[in-house]
């Protein structure tokens, strides 16, 4: 039943194509890394609401959506956030390899394979496109000379990108591939950092961007060239550059690491006071919560670098702010839906041997309702499933011949929102 109702809410969603934007609120998201969704979840303790993860081109140019992984973010009430990184071989320059339509194929074949999925997932093709790591870059790409490809007046390596970026996303509405919501990222730094590589050089107009990505990191002293940066100092610079552009923004990545400073607190103000109250435009914030190497340094981005680390992460996004599913709009004009969560008394109360518990949601998330004894043990759960909005009713029979008379909690759990009663047992 949790599957089929995923489903349901999935192919609805693909109706109008675009994953919605939240109007109060920001999606709790991460990249998992080496951990299962389950094990970041329970280290969090909150779910996601969109997981990321990365594929790259392959270079046998075969279709290779990623269905499994998909199938699986899917499964867990989640939307999945490919980061799609362009890596060609192309002459003179990567992209031309794109432009030149030589991966047509692969990238029409790419197309139908998410048009026949049919469920929303967003796309960011080609980040960090500002810097000089990844082949796609602009850096390798032409740079700031202007004579080898479009306009004369402009850089090649920005325009050469803009060219590969829209042909693909060209593509995929040919295919049909509706239900692809485009994100565009740079990185908050550019490298070089010279006025031709500056990332709005690279936008490709607002009919190819439906949501804006920024990527950044603290990365402490773990290398020469890095000193402590704090979240603001991260992100203010080019979120001010963009906030103007009428899209939806998220945080595509970020992270810190613990050498240098104290990480524990980094993370505390990025949530509670950052995010929350002075980027209000970041509708979706992805924390890359892995250990790699950077170079030849050991970087640990995870949230459970250190218990202090973890516990500031696990208090920050209880927030109900950072919502843990997608939100959906409820038709205020259907009589049918609930406007507001509400746990109803049971009845009847007193009970002998069973008794009823009525509740209401109006958003789609995972639900939970448990029983609990007045020492705040607890004692059975009742369900701990997704749910789509409405109003159920659950029946607790007492089929524990240990559970002796007297008053129980039952407590109804919504990604934004906690509530109990009580009840009395009599035997």
């Amino acid at each position: 039943i949790f599957f089929l109702l995923i489903m349901f809410y999935l192919l609805s969603c693909s109706i109008e194509a675009q994953i919605p934007v939240p109007e109060k609120g920001c999606y709790h998201a991460a990249f998992t890394g080496n951990d299962t969704h389950n094990q970041f979840v329970a280290l969090a303790k909150k779910d996601i609401a969109v997981e990321m993860f990365f594929t790259g081109w392959p270079s046998n140019k075969i279709p290779d959506f990623p269905l499994t992984k998909c199938n699986d973010i899917v499964s867990h009430g989640s939307i999945p956030h490919i980061t799609w990184m362009i890596y060609t071989s192309g002459t003179t320059y990567p992209l031309d390899a794109v432009i030149n339509g030589s991966y047509d194929g692969y990238i029409n074949g790419y197309a139908d394979e998410v048009k026949n999925w049919g469920k929303p997932l967003f796309i960011r093709l080609g980040h960090e496109f500002n810097g000089d790591w990844y082949p796609y870059g602009g850096a390798n790409n032409g740079g700031s000379t202007k004579t080898g490809f479009g306009d004369p007046d402009k850089a090649d390596g920005p325009e050469r990108f803009i060219a590969a970026y829209k042909h693909v996303v060209d593509l995929f509405r040919a295919e049909g591939a509706t239900n692809v919501t485009w994100i565009w990222c740079p990185n908050n730094g550019s490298s070089p950092n010279e006025a031709w590589n500056a990332p709005e050089n690279y936008y490709p107009g607002d009919d190819y961007v439906d949501w804006i990505g920024l990527d950044g990191y603290n990365f402490g002293l773990s290398q020469t060239w890095s000193a402590w940066v704090d979240f603001w100092n991260v992100y203010n610079s080019i979120y001010q550059k963009f906030q103007n552009y009428n899209k939806p923004m998220m945080i595509a990545e970020f992270a810190s690491v613990e050498l240098g400073g104290n990480k524990s607190e980094w993370i505390r103000q990025a949530y509670t006071v950052n995010l929350k109250y002075s980027f209000p435009k970041i509708k979706a914030v992805t924390w890359f919560h892995t250990r790699k190497n950077e170079g030849v340094v050991d970087t640990d981005w995870r949230i459970n670098s250190s218990a202090s680390s973890l516990s500031a992460y696990q208090n920050a996004i209880a927030d109900p702010y950072y919502l843990s599913s997608i939100a959906t709009d409820v038709k205020k004009n259907d009589p049918d839906l609930p406007i507001e969560c509400k746990l109803e008394q049971n009845y009847p109360n007193p009970f002998n041997p069973s008794t009823e518990i009525t509740y209401s949601i109006p958003k789609p998330g995972r639900i939970s309702l448990k029983i609990y004894d007045l020492f705040g043990r607890e004692v059975c759960t009742l369900l701990d499933e997704y749910q789509q909005p409405g109003t159920y009713r659950v029946q607790f029979s007492n089929s524990n011949p240990n559970l002796s008379s007297g008053v129980y909690l039952y407590t109804l759990r919504t990604p934004t929102f906690t509530t109990s009663k009580k009840m009395v047992l009599l035997k």
